[in-house]
């Protein structure tokens, strides 16, 4: 996966943004490339037991901020985690890991083959441990303010009650971020935490558009990267982010588009048309291509 290198606080490329938090770390290890100065920086975070509607929102959530020309930050776990670092690479976006063990210890053990795909898709690995450190019951924890810290936004996905990207969240609240939590069912475990966090003045997060309107970027949700797939604008491309590969029922993908149900359902009707999305009965689709 390529050399590492260490980069000091105070050294040119460590992160001003992470610099400047409460308990910086001294230096960082990164594998990869973090990206160019003052590129904005959201994390998409939550459940490593994640349930099919998690898994689905991450990944248009991730997805559509990719295509907006952010990088998508998240701490390389199951789940919410290695869904949104998935997806920003399936949209031909940055993304880094924040790990919590020293880069060349891979865990989980599945995600080898993420962690190569985002060093040679021009992403990174960053962890403030030495190499060779495993990790511990207090390794993941104390990395969840690196995931705060080089981010202007936190999203939290899913999250039952003990949660850490509950640990996250409150990072993101000491630091300054602006934090979201995406709506889900209020009975359900998964949705606790989420609940917990709109109660106390979280913005919700119904899809990438929700977190660009905050952070003043406005309409980026529609524009396609090179190499991103099909190349669309308007709702067409907020809609087919928010797509999966497992049927959404119409007003749930409008719910993650942003959109309203009327043009999430045209939207969807032209992509069908376009053979880049499937119909399947009681209004619900799924992407093709």
């Amino acid at each position: 996966m390529g050399s590492a290198r260490t980069i000091r606080r105070g050294e040119a490329g460590f992160p001003p943004r992470l610099a400047a938090i409460s308990d910086p770390p001294a230096w960082i290890r990164v594998r990869g490339e973090l990206g160019e100065p003052g590129r904005l920086r959201v994390a998409v975070v939550g459940s490593r037991a994640v349930d099919g509607y998690g898994e689905e929102m991450a990944r248009a959530i991730a997805a559509g901020l990719a295509r907006a020309g952010v990088s998508v930050v998240s701490g390389g776990a199951q789940g919410v985690d290695g869904a949104a670092h998935e997806a920003a690479l399936d949209a031909g976006g940055h993304t880094a890991a924040v790990l919590g063990t020293g880069l060349d210890v891979v865990y989980p053990a599945a995600h080898a083959p993420l962690f190569e795909r985002i060093v040679a898709a021009g992403g990174a690995l960053v962890s403030e441990l030495e190499d060779g450190q495993p990790g511990g019951g207090w390794t993941f924890p104390r990395r969840n303010r690196i995931v705060a810290g080089l981010c202007e936004a936190v999203v939290v996905v899913r999250a039952a009650r003990g949660s850490g990207a509950l640990i996250t969240a409150d990072w993101a609240r000491r630091q300054g971020a602006v934090l979201f939590a995406v709506p889900g069912d209020v009975t359900h475990p998964l949705s606790e935490g989420t609940v917990g966090l709109l109660r106390e003045g979280a913005r919700p997060a119904a899809g990438a558009a929700d977190v660009l309107a905050a952070l003043g970027r406005v309409g980026q949700v529609e524009l396609p990267l090179p190499g991103a797939g099909p190349k669309l604008d308007g709702d067409c491309a907020a809609v087919y982010a928010a797509l999966g590969r497992s049927p959404r029922h119409a007003d749930e993908v409008a719910r993650a588009a942003g959109l309203g149900p009327g043009p999430a359902l045209a939207a969807l009707l032209a992509l069908e048309l376009d053979g880049l999305a499937e119909q399947r009965p009681g209004q619900r689709f799924l992407r093709r291509g």
